[in-house]
């Protein structure tokens, strides 16, 4: 099991060894964005997944007033299948009833497998 806390800088040296074990997230974690992406955890809205004290995921968006927009979505793969991306998403919306919540994505079969609506190029939750 799981818990989902919001982010907090006493997050980001696990969060950031745990997002450079994968290749695919260097563009967040090389030394030209890292500052950046920093600063972006912690001034968006975010959250980790924590299982047994450590982060094994974590969620970003950015809140506009209009709507939620998910940029990131994380879970190492060792936790993966577990439901615990699912918990982010709802997280997220639990947190911003009013308005809607929408995902741009290049992994539309997950987001169509967590019955997700399409919407063009996006997914609403």
């Amino acid at each position: 099991m799981c818990s989902i806390s919001q982010y907090r800088k006493e997050h980001e040296d696990a969060l950031i060894a745990l997002l450079k074990a994968e290749p695919d997230w260097s563009p967040f974690t090389s030394d030209g964005a890292i500052a950046a992406f920093k600063k972006a955890l912690l001034e968006s809205e975010t959250y980790v997944c924590i299982r047994h004290g450590e982060i094994c995921g974590y969620l970003r968006a950015l809140v506009d007033g209009f709507g939620v927009y998910v940029s990131e979505l994380y879970v190492a793969p060792p936790h993966r299948a577990n439901g615990y991306g699912r918990k982010l998403l709802v997280e997220v919306k639990q947190m911003n009833p009013d308005v809607g919540v929408y995902v741009l994505s290049d992994e539309d079969a997950y987001y169509e497998k967590l019955g997700f609506k399409r919407i063009g190029s996006i997914y609403q939750l």
